[in-house]
């Protein structure tokens, strides 16, 4: 049984850590904030379908096991001005709540590092399969609800941001990055404009996308040093 009036002692870097997942235990911290030019990112493992039909149950978790707890150990060693991250399945979204020059850079990091272990290690023997994503610069609200277990809260974040990220991520293909108009006027990141008339297509046919992102698909530039691995 759980003393609802004991308090609970965190070291630093603990604390740190829980501050950034969607359960926590700070009461009413987050009720009402709206970030105007959040980072989010969202990453997807490509062909995971057809991964998930054709091998055992055995495979498949090994494979998302794997998967899920490097892109933990990336964010938090690599992502530390992140303030929320969540695993979705075969994928995962990232969140900063600012689109500062730093945090761009740690979001492409975070992207360029997990990419290069996927293709170096885990996707090497796995015919097929890849990472693709998309990083936008967008409104945000973070809410807060409360949890069962007592003096518990669950936290968590909605937004056009979050959608837009989501969207455009189905656009990118295996080691592509989707980047948001927004995104690309601030000059913190070098962007290509995605000329294939079949993706525009696909692009007009996304739903809830403000009119500004139905125009132009931009993908971010990788260095060639960068993907020469790949």
């Amino acid at each position: 049984m759980i003393d609802e009036d004991a308090s609970i002692l965190l070291d630093s870097s603990s604390l740190q850590a829980l501050k950034k997942m969607p359960v926590d235990i700070f009461d009413g911290v987050y009720v009402g904030e709206v970030k105007d030019d959040a980072l989010v990112l969202c990453i997807d493992i490509r062909n995971f379908s057809n991964f998930l039909c054709n091998n055992d149950e055995n495979t498949v978790f090994k494979l998302l096991k794997e998967f899920s707890s490097n892109f933990l150990s990336c964010v938090n060693q690599i992502g530390y001005h992140c303030s929320y991250y969540k695993l979705l399945g075969d994928g995962a979204l990232v969140i900063w709540d600012t689109a500062t020059e730093d945090h761009v850079e740690e979001a492409l990091l975070v992207f360029n590092e997990f990419l290069d272990f996927l293709n170096e290690t885990l996707f090497l023997q796995t015919l097929g399969l890849g990472l693709a994503g998309a990083l936008v610069m967008g409104k945000i609200f973070k809410y807060e609800i409360s949890a069962e277990a007592p003096g518990l809260k669950y936290r968590d974040y909605v937004g056009y941001a979050i959608n837009l990220a989501c969207r455009l991520q189905t656009l990118a293909e295996k080691d592509q990055l989707m980047v948001n108009k927004k995104l690309t006027s601030t000059g913190l990141l070098p962007f290509i404009e995605n000329l294939i008339p079949k993706l525009h297509h696909h692009l007009e046919r996304l739903k809830g996308l403000q009119e500004e992102d139905r125009v132009k698909v931009y993908m971010y530039k990788r260095d060639k040093k960068m993907a020469a691995g790949n």
